[in-house]
């Protein structure tokens, strides 16, 4: 039976564990299943592993990490893997593309790395940030809690008559609450808040209890971890996924470059999420702008650093930053799906240069594209309900799931998967890899042979992934070895010797090559193998014939 994705629906944990098992029950000679390790609530992280093995093991070969749904809500990023892995698997042997990085490539891909989050979310009407492991424990604040109080399968918002409320309807679209101006003071006004029940015993002021669910696992990373980060948690890798994400890649040193997926917002996010680009080594700068611009001319998102004001402040703890800071690599956050974009909003405008009549027009045209492309369903209009802690109150709002979070099941769905799976093969093909040329044993004395070869980067990245992972020693240098039977002896050269990294073509004119030499002994003729090893560039492998 071939394998199908269905775009209509998020999948649930089970349902990806049977898609992947079914990639390698159809494609045994290009799929592995591995568990990485077990979530909070003891589900496995499931890792399938991709590559052509007739070419030589993953380990083998520079590889790329692919991973999504760190977030409990953000599913989309789960499709997008999915569909990734299905265009390989179904590719190869008839895309030229595919084909060659199955060959010469390794890929890692984890769907879901937070089963746990994530099942909650798609099976009940709450939003969690990301573990549902309750943090902080002792946290019994006062206030709204969200809940479906009238039981629609949502939790929307609810709007509540207020004279001193802070917001008012819309005189454009009965629909859009916009907030209150300065001067005005005749009219009906209301406060916001989500729905739920009210907790604890005053019922004054009016507030929003803290989510049950504090922690954000992905701040949980060392890099730049600091415990007064919003959850942050206890200290750097305490939840079993981030432990578990870490631990894979030490594990797998021939990860060579990274793509995270998350949702919201149409961005593309790089490194540094805590600092300037004046701080970062300039090389990688200019690789991940050079592979950032690949990525907006493919998906029509802008990238940029983490720390971009635009986007919200620092961020201390996050994955991306740890991947480039501590273990050396290239790596891309994707905010998947442009609801603002595809409305026409300006994105490039910070929040606090909005004036109300901007917020006001904003919220109009993202009306307008929903009652235009999805039939006016990702928005509930208001209506009135009896409320047993507020008495009268309106529920109403925005679909958060399906329109505001994640993209629309359906086409534009399959939009998203298949427009990421482009920019994420791209960038696979930029990873550093090693070839070995004009290898020959030539000789040139009584029973003495030269061996030579030259070993070239044909990647666009260094061996090292990046110059900060050379410079630091995050990668380990490439290493030659020549192996000779028992009847020869290398008596020229070091049969094990450590080479200095290459760089890639990202930057011109920079010898990309090295020529390697040895002096063999022997009487009778034998075969000898030589070996390089790249830990982020992969292995290559020649034998030389000696007679």
């Amino acid at each position: 039976m071939a394998i199908a994705l269905d775009y209509s629906r998020f999948y649930r944990y089970e349902e990806i564990k049977a898609f992947l098992q079914q990639c390698v029950d159809e494609y045994p000679h290009l799929a592995q299943l591995e568990s990485i390790g077990k979530s909070y609530e003891g589900r496995d992280i499931w890792m399938l592993e991709l590559t052509h093995r007739s070419s030589g093991e993953a380990a083998d070969k520079p590889a790329m990490y692919i991973d999504a749904n760190i977030h409990a809500g953000e599913v989309t990023g789960s499709h997008v893997c999915l569909h990734t892995i299905l265009h390989l698997l179904a590719g190869y042997g008839t895309d030229t593309e595919v084909t060659h990085l199955l060959d010469t490539r390794a890929f890692y891909l984890i769907p879901r790395i937070n089963p746990d989050g994530a099942e909650l979310y798609l099976t009940t009407p709450h939003l969690l940030r990301s573990s549902v492991r309750p943090y902080p424990v002792d946290q019994d604040e006062q206030g709204i809690v969200m809940e479906d109080v009238n039981d629609d399968g949502l939790i929307l918002q609810m709007r509540i008559s207020d004279p001193a409320g802070e917001w008012k309807i819309s005189s454009q679209d009965p629909r859009l609450m916009v907030r209150r101006q300065p001067d005005d003071f005749q009219g009906e006004f209301y406060r916001v808040v989500p729905e739920g029940r009210w907790q604890g015993d005053q019922r004054e002021p009016l507030t929003v209890a803290p989510s049950r669910w504090g922690l954000d696992i992905n701040r949980n990373f060392p890099a730049y971890w600091r415990p007064e980060q919003r959850g942050a948690g206890p200290y750097p890798l305490s939840e079993p996924e981030t432990k578990a994400m870490a631990d894979f890649f030490v594990s797998r040193p021939n990860i060579a470059t990274v793509q995270a997926y998350h949702t919201t917002g149409g961005v593309i996010f790089r490194a540094y999420c805590t600092k300037s680009d004046d701080e970062m080594d300039q090389h990688d700068l200019k690789a991940f702008r050079a592979l950032g611009q690949r990525g907006e001319e493919i998906l029509g998102y802008k990238c940029i650093p983490a720390s971009h004001g635009g986007w919200g402040s620092t961020r201390a703890g996050i994955f991306i930053d740890w991947v480039y800071e501590h273990r050396g690599l290239i790596g891309f956050t994707t905010e998947l799906w442009d609801m603002a974009g595809r409305a026409g909003l300006d994105k490039d405008k910070e929040d606090k240069d909005k004036t109300l009549a901007h917020e006001e027009e904003e919220g109009l045209k993202l009306l307008k594209w929903q009652d235009e492309h999805l039939d006016g369903e990702g928005f509930r209009g208001w209506q009135p309900f009896d409320h047993p802690d507020l008495g009268t109150v309106e529920i109403g709002g925005w679909l958060t799931k399906t329109v505001r979070q994640n993209a629309p099941p359906g086409p534009l769905l399959e939009e998203e998967c298949q427009k990421n799976c482009t920019f994420s093969l791209k960038h696979a093909l930029a990873t550093p890899l090693l070839r070995l040329e004009q290898v020959e044993g030539v000789r040139v004395g009584d029973g003495v042979f030269k061996v030579s070869a030259r070993v070239r980067n044909m990647g666009y990245l260094p061996t090292g992934g990046t110059a900060h992972g050379a410079k630091t020693g995050l990668a380990k240098k490439p290493v030659a070895e020549l192996k000779v039977p028992p009847e020869a002896k290398v008596v020229g050269g070091q049969a094990r010797s450590e080479l200095d990294h290459l760089p890639g073509f990202v930057e011109p004119g920079a010898v990309r090559e090295q020529y390697l030499e040895w002096l063999v002994s022997t009487r009778a003729p034998c075969e000898i193998d030589l070996v390089v090893r790249s830990e982020r560039a992969g292995t290559v492998r020649e034998r030389v014939f000696l007679e």
